[in-house]
């Protein structure tokens, strides 16, 4: 087991839990760990991200906190080779709640980090509940994790406006697009996702901004190994850059 490996197997077993222990109306897995474990993406997430509403600063860290520190939970990850070495959990606001971790996998001298953030900045209405992907689960010898997720649209929606709004823009953001596209997951002309004139031309301007080079230094090393050599080529790289960008221009409803 690789370390990414391990992380993953992390987040979907903490996941499995928070599903026993929350609502389901009351959480949503998010961005590139949404994407590997329900829409079958080759890229690995160090990081999981979740929306949540409806639950309380504190009561939110009691449960993830309870399920942290549960004997059984510490049990499974042992039974896996997988251990936490410290936690923290500085970041505890109304719009934001993070906890840190150092994980000690089979394949990591050292606690490899990672980190679990709540995020109340939208509603979960959009939400769905499914269960994370078979071939992965089986790969990673794991039982059926059931989760509230986004579907195809609404995290195309949601890259988009990652891609257009964060303060530096992503590789990762446009190769997530790119799958959601080349997986059939979203056809932006067919399904007509709303999104603001002025999030398309921005998303628009940095998706052809980035080059072969942000690409290799902050996604390559993230795919899964055996799929890395193909997409080392500069070539696919402007292919990909290029359907994204005309799904940007001609796919979607413009709101004005």
């Amino acid at each position: 087991m690789q370390t990414v490996e391990g992380l993953e197997c992390f987040h979907l077993l903490f996941l499995a839990q928070l599903g026993l222990k929350l609502d389901k109306r009351s959480y949503a897995l998010k961005g590139g760990c949404n994407l590997r474990f329900f829409f079958g993406s080759i890229r690995y997430s160090e990081d999981m991200d979740l929306d949540v509403h409806g639950v309380s600063v504190a009561e939110l860290r009691r449960r993830v906190d309870g399920i942290l520190g549960s004997i059984s939970f510490l049990r499974t990850l042992s039974a896996r080779g997988l251990a936490i070495e410290h936690i923290t959990s500085a970041k505890q606001t109304e719009t934001t709640q993070r906890w840190k971790f150092g994980v000690l996998t089979p394949a990591s001298a050292a606690p490899a980090p990672t980190r679990i953030e709540f995020s109340r900045r939208r509603s979960c209405a959009e939400a769905v509940l499914g269960h994370a992907d078979p071939a992965l689960m089986g790969a990673l010898g794991l039982t059926p994790v059931l989760a509230c997720h986004y579907p195809a649209a609404a995290a195309w929606r949601q890259k988009i406006e990652a891609l257009a709004g964060r303060a530096a823009a992503q590789a990762r953001d446009v190769f997530d697009l790119h799958h959601l596209l080349s997986s059939g997951a979203v056809n932006p002309a067919r399904d007509n996702i709303p999104l603001g004139a002025g999030i398309l031309a921005e998303a628009r301007e940095r998706c052809l901004a980035m080059s072969f080079k942000d690409f290799k230094s902050q996604v390559l090393a993230f795919l899964v190994p055996e799929h890395q050599a193909a997409y080392d080529d500069p070539g696919v790289w402007d292919q990909m850059a290029l359907r994204v960008t005309e799904a940007l221009d001609g796919g979607g409803h413009e709101i004005h």
